[in-house]
Protein backbone atom coordinates (compact mmCIF):
# COMPACT_ATOMS: atom_id res chain seq x y z
CA UNK A 1 0.00 0.00 0.00
CA UNK A 2 1.48 3.62 -1.17
CA UNK A 3 1.27 6.35 1.33
CA UNK A 4 0.09 9.76 0.70
CA UNK A 5 4.05 10.75 0.31
CA UNK A 6 5.10 8.22 -2.20
CA UNK A 7 1.72 9.20 -4.42
CA UNK A 8 2.67 12.79 -4.26
CA UNK A 9 6.44 12.18 -5.19
CA UNK A 10 5.27 9.68 -7.80
CA UNK A 11 2.75 11.87 -9.57
CA UNK A 12 5.71 14.80 -9.36
CA UNK A 13 7.62 12.68 -10.73
CA UNK A 14 6.14 11.41 -13.73
CA UNK A 15 5.13 14.97 -14.64
CA UNK A 16 8.52 16.70 -14.44
CA UNK A 17 9.33 13.50 -16.83
CA UNK A 18 6.61 14.42 -18.96
CA UNK A 19 7.72 17.82 -19.39
CA UNK A 20 10.99 16.91 -20.66
CA UNK A 21 9.38 14.82 -23.83
CA UNK A 22 8.02 18.23 -25.36
CA UNK A 23 11.12 19.92 -26.02
CA UNK A 24 12.11 20.09 -29.55
CA UNK A 25 15.51 20.75 -30.39
CA UNK A 26 15.96 19.79 -33.86
CA UNK A 27 15.99 23.57 -35.13
CA UNK A 28 18.69 24.39 -32.95
CA UNK A 29 20.66 21.11 -33.74
CA UNK A 30 20.05 21.56 -37.53
CA UNK A 31 20.60 25.03 -38.29
CA UNK A 32 24.43 27.15 -38.22
CA UNK A 33 24.53 28.60 -34.71
CA UNK A 34 26.71 32.34 -34.95
CA UNK A 35 29.07 31.74 -32.55
CA UNK A 36 31.58 28.90 -31.73
CA UNK A 37 34.62 27.84 -29.70
CA UNK A 38 36.22 24.55 -29.88
CA UNK A 39 38.84 22.85 -27.94
CA UNK A 40 40.63 19.64 -28.16
CA UNK A 41 37.73 17.73 -26.52
CA UNK A 42 34.26 19.86 -26.86
CA UNK A 43 32.89 21.88 -29.67
CA UNK A 44 30.23 24.83 -28.33
CA UNK A 45 28.32 26.72 -30.92
CA UNK A 46 25.53 29.02 -29.47
CA UNK A 47 23.25 32.24 -30.10
CA UNK A 48 22.38 34.77 -27.67
CA UNK A 49 18.89 36.59 -28.07
CA UNK A 50 17.51 39.23 -25.64
CA UNK A 51 13.85 40.23 -24.45
CA UNK A 52 12.49 41.70 -21.88
CA UNK A 53 12.52 39.03 -18.84
CA UNK A 54 16.00 39.06 -19.85
CA UNK A 55 18.83 36.83 -22.04
CA UNK A 56 18.67 33.51 -23.58
CA UNK A 57 22.02 31.47 -24.72
CA UNK A 58 20.94 28.24 -26.92
CA UNK A 59 23.25 26.55 -28.47
CA UNK A 60 24.92 22.83 -29.34
CA UNK A 61 27.95 20.91 -27.40
CA UNK A 62 29.31 17.86 -29.49
CA UNK A 63 31.96 15.58 -27.59
CA UNK A 64 34.76 15.88 -30.01
CA UNK A 65 37.24 13.30 -27.74
CA UNK A 66 37.64 9.66 -28.66
CA UNK A 67 36.31 9.28 -24.84
CA UNK A 68 32.75 8.81 -23.40
CA UNK A 69 31.70 12.11 -21.76
CA UNK A 70 29.70 11.64 -18.33
CA UNK A 71 28.15 14.35 -15.75
CA UNK A 72 28.53 17.85 -18.06
CA UNK A 73 27.72 20.66 -17.36
CA UNK A 74 27.71 24.13 -18.73
CA UNK A 75 28.31 27.18 -17.02
CA UNK A 76 27.90 30.41 -18.39
CA UNK A 77 28.39 34.06 -17.11
CA UNK A 78 27.60 37.14 -18.38
CA UNK A 79 30.15 40.22 -18.06
CA UNK A 80 29.59 44.09 -18.90
CA UNK A 81 32.11 45.81 -20.60
CA UNK A 82 34.28 46.40 -17.87
CA UNK A 83 34.56 42.72 -17.37
CA UNK A 84 32.35 42.74 -14.43
CA UNK A 85 29.65 39.40 -13.96
CA UNK A 86 26.29 40.17 -13.49
CA UNK A 87 24.89 37.09 -14.44
CA UNK A 88 25.59 33.20 -13.66
CA UNK A 89 23.51 29.79 -14.72
CA UNK A 90 24.47 26.29 -14.95
CA UNK A 91 22.88 23.88 -17.59
CA UNK A 92 23.31 19.81 -16.57
CA UNK A 93 22.94 18.08 -19.61
CA UNK A 94 20.63 14.39 -19.78
CA UNK A 95 21.11 12.69 -20.62
CA UNK A 96 24.91 12.61 -19.28
CA UNK A 97 26.89 10.10 -21.40
CA UNK A 98 28.13 10.80 -24.41
CA UNK A 99 30.08 9.19 -26.91
CA UNK A 100 32.26 10.67 -30.16
CA UNK A 101 30.42 13.02 -32.26
CA UNK A 102 27.33 13.06 -30.33
CA UNK A 103 25.83 16.51 -30.22
CA UNK A 104 23.31 17.95 -27.40
CA UNK A 105 21.25 21.32 -27.21
CA UNK A 106 21.19 23.58 -24.43
CA UNK A 107 19.02 26.22 -22.90
CA UNK A 108 20.67 29.09 -20.57
CA UNK A 109 18.14 31.36 -19.64
CA UNK A 110 19.18 34.19 -17.26
CA UNK A 111 16.43 36.47 -15.84
CA UNK A 112 17.97 40.02 -16.01
CA UNK A 113 16.88 43.57 -16.74
CA UNK A 114 16.77 45.55 -19.22
CA UNK A 115 19.48 48.11 -18.52
CA UNK A 116 22.03 45.00 -18.02
CA UNK A 117 23.76 44.38 -21.65
CA UNK A 118 25.83 41.57 -22.10
CA UNK A 119 29.38 42.56 -23.66
CA UNK A 120 31.08 39.30 -23.10
CA UNK A 121 30.10 35.17 -22.29
CA UNK A 122 32.29 33.50 -19.93
CA UNK A 123 31.61 29.85 -20.62
CA UNK A 124 33.13 26.82 -18.11
CA UNK A 125 32.48 23.67 -18.53
CA UNK A 126 33.09 20.19 -16.07
CA UNK A 127 32.79 16.58 -16.91
CA UNK A 128 34.42 13.19 -16.31
CA UNK A 129 35.61 10.59 -18.29
CA UNK A 130 32.94 7.68 -18.38
CA UNK A 131 35.91 5.49 -19.06
CA UNK A 132 37.34 6.47 -15.60
CA UNK A 133 34.18 5.59 -13.49
CA UNK A 134 32.66 7.33 -10.41
CA UNK A 135 36.23 8.12 -9.07
CA UNK A 136 37.74 9.62 -12.08
CA UNK A 137 39.54 13.26 -12.60
CA UNK A 138 37.30 15.62 -13.51
CA UNK A 139 38.14 17.48 -16.58
CA UNK A 140 37.82 21.32 -17.03
CA UNK A 141 37.72 24.04 -19.34
CA UNK A 142 37.24 27.70 -19.55
CA UNK A 143 36.75 30.48 -22.31
CA UNK A 144 35.31 33.81 -23.39
CA UNK A 145 32.96 34.59 -26.59
CA UNK A 146 30.63 37.05 -27.81
CA UNK A 147 27.04 37.19 -26.99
Amino acid sequence: MMTAARVVLVTLMAILLAGCTGADSSTVRNRPLPRSYAFYDLKISWETTRDPQGVTITGTVRNQSYYYIRDLELTASLLDANGTPFAEETFFFLPNLFALDETAPFTIRFPVGEDKQPDTIRFFYRYRLAEEGQHGTPRFHSFTGKP
